[in-house]
C-alpha cells in the first residue's frame, strides 16, 4: 500500500537515520521541490553532490518506486520554475547572455525562492521555533562570515520586541553567555549558516544540543551538517543565478519568523516598543 505522506513528511520521518549523503540529498530535495518536475535522478545526483545510486536507494527508502513518482508529486506543488545555476564563476560566466534575459531568469528564480521560503513557514518545526523564540527567557542568535550581518540584524530587531536577546560573536572563545548560563533559564539558539559552512556554527550547535538547548538552523539547500544536531532545520534557496548566493529568501524567512513571534507575544510587543521609544527620545537616537 502506497504511503499518503508528502515528500516533505517522508523526509522528516526518516531524518534521524540518514547518512551524511542522504542528508545532503534530502536538503536538496526539500529546497528544490518545486523544480523537481524538470529534474531526473542523474541531475539531482549531480546537483546535490551524491551518486545516482544514492538517489535511487534513498527514494526507495522513502517509499517511491522511481523518480517519476517524485516528479508527479512535484508537479502538484506549482508550475515549474527555471532550472537553478548550481556553480560559481565558471557556470556564472557560461550563463551570461543578453542582460534582459539573464535578469529575467534571475528574477524568476528569486521569486520562486521567496515563495518556497514562505512554504517553509508552517508545520511542527516552524511552530516550535516561533514558540521558543517568543517564550524562552533568553534567545541567542549566531551567524558567521557572509551571513553574520543577517543574523546580527535579526537579533537587533528581535530585541526591540522582546527582552533577553543576544547576538553571539564568539569573541570570548567560550560562548559562556549561552552555555554557562543558569540552567533554570530557558534558552534557545537560532543559527544562520550558508556555504562555505562555518566550523563555529557546527561546533556551537553541537555544544548547545549537548546542553539540552533547543537549536534552530536557517540554512541553504546544500547544508549537510545541521540535522546531525537538531530536527529543526530550514533549508532556504539561495542559489538563484547570481555570482554569490543570494540571502533575499533567508531575510524573507527571518521576517516571517519575526512576525510570528510578534503575533505570539501580542500586546507585550506594544508595551516594550513604547518603553524603548521613550528611551530613544531621551537619548536623541534619531533625527526625526
Amino acid at each position: 500500500m502506497k504511503s499518503s505522506l508528502s515528500l516533505f513528511e517522508r523526509i522528516e520521518a526518516a531524518s534521524s537515520e540518514m547518512t551524511r549523503s542522504e542528508r545532503l540529498l534530502a536538503a536538496y530535495l526539500t529546497a528544490n521541490a518545486r523544480e523537481l518536475t524538470l529534474e531526473n535522478a542523474a541531475s539531482v545526483a549531480r546537483k546535490s553532490g551524491v551518486s545516482p545510486m544514492t538517489v535511487g536507494r534513498f527514494l526507495r527508502t522513502l517509499g517511491y518506486d522511481s523518480f517519476d513518482e517524485v516528479r508527479r508529486e512535484a508537479s502538484r506543488l506549482s508550475a515549474p520554475a527555471e532550472l537553478r545555476i548550481a556553480g560559481r564563476f565558471e557556470q556564472f560566466s557560461r550563463s551570461q547572455g543578453p542582460v534582459s534575459d539573464v535578469r529575467s531568469a534571475q528574477l524568476t528564480q528569486q521569486i520562486d525562492a521567496l515563495v518556497a521560503a514562505h512554504d517553509l513557514a508552517t508545520g511542527e518545526h516552524w511552530n516550535a521555533m516561533v514558540r521558543q523564540v517568543a517564550t524562552s527567557q533568553r534567545v541567542f542568535v549566531a551567524g558567521y562570515q557572509t551571513v553574520r550581518g543577517v543574523a546580527s540584524d535579526f537579533a537587533a530587531r528581535l530585541e526591540y520586541v522582546r527582552e533577553g536577546v543576544k547576538f553571539l560573536d564568539g569573541a570570548d572563545g567560550t560562548y559562556a553567555e549561552l552555555l554557562g548560563a543558569l540552567k533554570s533559564q530557558t534558552r534557545c539558539l537560532v543559527l544562520v549558516d550558508i556555504r562555505r559552512y562555518a566550523k563555529q556554527a557546527e561546533a556551537l550547535a553541537s555544544a548547545a544540543t549537548e546542553a539540552g538547548i533547543p537549536v534552530f538552523v536557517i540554512t541553504d539547500a546544500y547544508c549537510h551538517w545541521a540535522r546531525t544536531y537538531t530536527p529543526h532545520v530550514f533549508h532556504v534557496q539561495t542559489d538563484v543565478g547570481f555570482f554569490w548566493d543570494s540571502t533575499v529568501a533567508i531575510v524573507s524567512f527571518i521576517n516571517l519568523l519575526m512576525n510570528g513571534v510578534i503575533e505570539q507575544l501580542g500586546k507585550k510587543v506594544g508595551e516594550r516598543v513604547s518603553r524603548l521609544e521613550k528611551l530613544q527620545d531621551r537619548f536623541g537616537a534619531f533625527l526625526d
